[in-house]
């Protein structure tokens, strides 16, 4: 029967299933050697488990997906990395060619693509426009304030390439433009000055190094202040130093300030001079107005000074009548004063007839004699013409020079710009203490002012502007602000 059956199925050409086949015995004890049936067939066959060639397939099917894998990851980087490339390649693409405008809104287009862009944006500093360098610098500083908020590997590679184009430039930027990469160069420096990994370290000798070739020496080139006004759409050669700023022969911590000293205002007095203790002192502060005073009881002079310290006293009994000073008569003119009542007189006279008291001379020749020098010199960038004027006369009477005059107006200026430059040229001038002017800019009401003062004063290592940054400290309310000052004081 068995040899029937095999034949007819021979006969028939039907496969043969797999129980038919010798490679299945029920009567062998071994279960392992049981073949699969739910394995898959390749090639027709069986692949049963335990034989050779299996474990290879499956180890070069796994090295194929996760090469499949790398690759698909690498493509995707690439493409993240030079579709920004291609983008910015594409919008400078006959740059040269566009007008002003047309070149501003390019730049501001791609200053938000990252690090590409930043070799641009320097390259445009040495535009022949000056609007277009101007928004350039611009662009590059507020792309280089937003890098405080990343980690410091990230940032220091957007400030390498910003350093190393810019040191492609040095040699022919215009003189007119020093002041703004040097303002860069040295954010750079402040921000990889503290840091100990060696990286930091080439970036800061890089960013000295260029800043070096931006330098010029001192008296090659007279500093701006000295000589011509910052005009906000001209800028000027600055007279750039590395060497740290001159504070170092200040006497003492208490004296920092540079203000001129109040030159005394010798006003006529209407006193006699001979039974009032008053003149004693005035006369002892002027000796040259005590010798040339008449032997007659004329008025004598008398010797006040702004702040109106020496002042006559006045005895109980006696009648102080004010007046306004408008009403009152001139400084020069002589105005007689009425004799000092004793005891024994005032209880001679009537009642009824008060002796008359007249004014015997101003304290103040103005109302801003009265102000701090700090807000006569915001005064200056008053609208009204006049109070300018006599802001400029008060403190020319204090002793201001016209170079600091200058510095003053600048201080005060409506202009962002300006004030910008004027720090960057102030820390690099001949002022013999800068500090006082840099504590009134650390004060300004716009944040890059306070940013780029807070950056000059963190390379002067001084415990009193150190201080002062810890004063500023605890009334800012800007957070990257107060991110610079901490950075600047070492704060955690």
């Amino acid at each position: 029967m068995t040899l029937l059956r095999n034949a007819v199925c021979h006969d028939n050409h039907q496969p043969r299933s797999l129980l038919d086949s010798g490679d299945f015995d029920m009567q062998s004890g071994d279960p392992n050697d049981l073949p699969n049936p739910f394995a898959l067939h390749l090639n027709g066959s069986v692949k049963r488990s335990g034989k050779s060639g299996s474990g290879g397939h499956a180890f070069k099917a796994s090295l194929k997906f996760f090469l499949i894998v790398a690759v698909l990851f690498g493509g995707t980087l690439a493409v993240g990395r030079y579709s920004k490339q291609w983008i910015v390649s594409h919008l400078m693409r006959g740059f040269e060619d566009l007008g002003v405008s047309e070149k501003q809104q390019r730049l501001v287009q791609i200053s938000e693509l990252g690090s590409p862009a930043i070799g641009l944006m320097v390259r445009s500093l040495n535009d022949e426009s000056p609007d277009v360098a101007r928004t350039a610098y611009e662009l590059l500083r507020e792309s280089q304030n937003s890098w405080t908020s990343l980690d410091w590997d990230t940032a220091r590679q957007y400030h390498r390439t910003m350093v190393t184009s810019m040191d492609s430039i040095a040699a022919a930027l215009p003189e007119d433009r020093t002041g703004w990469t040097t303002g860069l160069l040295q954010q750079t420096i402040m921000e990889s000055v503290q840091k100990d990994d060696v990286e930091s370290k080439t970036l800061y000798n890089m960013a000295t190094t260029t800043l070096s070739k931006m330098s010029l020496t001192d008296g090659a080139v007279p500093g701006a202040i000295e000589n011509d006004s910052l005009v906000p759409g001209q800028p000027v050669r600055l007279a750039v130093r590395t060497k740290p700023l001159p504070v170092a022969d200040a006497d003492a911590l208490d004296s920092w300030t540079d203000w001129p000293l109040a030159e005394p205002a010798i006003i006529s007095s209407g006193s006699s001079g001979q039974n009032d203790p008053g003149n004693t002192s005035s006369n002892s502060a002027s000796p040259s107005a005590a010798d040339s005073e008449p032997s007659d009881g004329e008025p004598s002079a008398s010797v006040y000074r702004s702040s109106a310290t020496l002042l006559k006293p006045v005895s109980p009994s006696e009648t102080v009548e004010l007046s306004d000073v408008h009403d009152a008569a001139t400084p020069s003119q002589s105005v007689a004063s009425a004799p000092s009542t004793s005891p024994s007189t005032a209880d001679a006279r009537p009642a009824t007839a008060p002796a008359e008291v007249m004014p015997t001379s101003y304290l103040t020749q103005s109302p801003l004699e009265t102000y701090a020098t700090e807000s006569v010199i915001y005064w200056l960038a008053s609208d009204e013409a006049m109070l300018r004027e006599r802001a400029k006369s008060e403190l020319v009477r204090r002793g201001f020079s016209q170079r600091q005059l200058q510095i003053a107006t600048h201080v005060v200026s409506s202009d962002v710009g300006s004030r910008l430059e004027l720090v960057d040229t102030i820390s690099r001038s001949n002022i013999d203490d800068p500090r006082p002017w840099l504590t009134m800019l650390l004060n300004d009401d716009n944040r890059e002012v306070r940013l780029r003062t807070i950056s000059v004063i963190a390379t002067m290592k001084d415990p009193a502007m150190n201080q002062k940054l810890r004063s500023r400290l605890a009334d800012e309310r800007d957070p990257v602000v107060t991110s610079k000052i901490r950075s600047a004081l070492q704060l955690r």
